[in-house]
């Protein structure tokens, strides 16, 4: 009888029951995180999306004692034209903002994307990146808490906002994507003082290309070079790498964020924030696609972060389908930073890969009609979801094609809500063929093989 005392004693006061990773009724801070918004008002696009994107955020966040502030990873315009277009662009952003917050009661963070200045990243990135401050005016920078100087001359900023520190970074050169020394120096140094006060509290860095190598999207140069070393930077790894702390958000890709890959965890934690104007995707040669990584449904699509602190220290991320107006999937939810490196291990791509079971394949009909035939097949199971369909249509030993069909998890906010049967068309010439279908998934496990014959008259 008293050890089953002393077993509930301990039960009590919650040293048997596993902590919680993260507390909804106890948030202490709401941000939104969103990026390449590209308000384009010169070209006459609406900024419509940018502020449903506001509007929904600041209803969501309602839910937890309202949104503290809105983080904002670059691309904030989409072609600027400094000389000439009398600051359309900035204009139209600052006055969407206002529509839906005032800055002093929501402030804002944002770093510098390559749309945002004229010539891209190169030297006179940060001369151009004055004319945000000049347009917005000083009630846009009101959480800013750091060395005003290194603002002025490299665009780093230090923002607080809910209690949370938030550090931007802005390359000066492209192809490939780099940053001043005096910037890395100074990450490194507000990094390492923040964490050393705090070694309990996350800190967000914000910087508009990706971190080479760790989310969707971040591999994107070792298959689409336009240069080298466009779409995500390498530079930064090894300072960040000493923070486990530290909380990486990128843009510039427009990756979905539905795809398991989008958070990353190593020495340090890399989430994707997607756009809130249209989605691109690797350069995979899918079918239906309107350039080399965009689809042609592309503007159908606007997505972000909600992104949360509980009093513990907890962080949850929450991803926001703006275009359905509701979230997706299950939230991202991360335990508050530990000495041994603990809170790194959920999102590990090596521990998730390792653990992933490969989709599944039945019911492949191929049928001939005039000019060709028509494949239909049930949409494959999986404990996530299909990425890609691969199907090959073969006459004898040689391959006569390859369709790759990107499946339809960008344009849904939960798995289940996919497509339920595929189909497609095939313009073959008079004779016998093999078609044959098989599944890869975000891991690229690959699904068992499905075959039928087809005799084209």
């Amino acid at each position: 009888m008293r050890r089953i005392c002393i077993l509930l004693a301990l039960l009590l006061v919650g040293y048997i029951l596993p902590a919680k990773d993260f507390n909804e009724k106890k948030v202490v801070a709401n941000l939104a995180v969103i990026s390449d918004t590209h308000v384009n008002g010169y070209n006459g696009v609406p900024g419509y999306k940018f502020r449903s994107a506001l509007i929904q955020e600041r209803g969501f966040a309602a839910r937890f004692g309202g949104l503290d502030g809105v983080v904002v990873v670059g691309d904030l315009v989409d072609s600027p034209a400094w000389n000439a277009k009398k600051y359309i662009e900035i204009n139209d952003w600052k006055r969407l903002y206002e529509s839906v917050f005032s800055p002093l009661d929501v402030p804002l963070a944002y770093t510098v994307g390559n749309h945002d200045v004229w010539k891209e990243w190169t030297t006179d990135t940060y001369k151009e990146a004055k004319q945000f401050p000049r347009r917005l005016g000083p009630e846009f920078y009101k959480a800013e808490v750091g060395d005003p100087t290194m603002a002025e001359k490299f665009e780093c900023r230090h923002y607080e906002i809910g209690g949370y520190h938030i550090l931007s970074v802005v390359p000066d050169g492209r192809n490939p994507v780099v940053y001043p020394e005096e910037s890395i120096r100074w990450l490194d140094e507000n990094l390492k003082d923040l964490t050393e006060k705090d070694p309990d509290k996350y800190v967000i860095v914000i910087t508009h290309a990706m971190i080479y190598g760790t989310i969707y999207g971040s591999f994107l140069d070792d298959v689409y070079p336009k240069g080298n070393g466009y779409w995500s930077t390498k530079v930064l790894t090894e300072t960040l790498s000493k923070y486990p702390q530290a909380v990486v958000f990128g843009g510039h890709l427009h990756f979905p964020l539905n795809d398991p890959r989008s958070v990353w965890q190593g020495a340090f934690t890399v989430m994707g924030t997607a756009s809130t104007r249209y989605m691109a995707i690797d350069n995979g040669g899918y079918e239906e696609m309107a350039g080399l990584t965009v689809m042609k449904d592309k503007d159908e699509f606007s997505q972000g972060l909600l992104l949360q602190f509980d009093n513990k220290g907890n962080m949850r991320a929450v991803r926001m389908d703006f275009y359905n107006q509701t979230t997706i999937g299950k939230h991202w939810v991360f335990r508050r930073p530990a000495e041994d490196g603990a809170h790194l291990r959920k999102y590990d791509h090596k521990r998730l890969a390792a653990a992933n079971k490969a989709p599944s394949l039945k019911g492949l009909k191929v049928k001939a009609i005039s000019g060709g035939a028509v494949a239909t097949w049930p949409a494959g199971t999986d404990d996530e979801f299909v990425h890609t369909y691969y199907l090959t249509v073969a006459a004898g030993d040689s391959t006569v094609c390859t369709k790759k069909i990107l499946a339809d998890f960008y344009r849904v906010p939960q798995a289940s809500q996919m497509k339920k049967t595929w189909r497609q068309e095939l313009k073959l010439a008079s004779g016998e063929y093999t078609v044959s279908l098989f599944a890869r998934d975000s891991w690229d496990a690959e699904s068992n093989m499905l075959t039928e014959e087809v005799v084209v008259l």
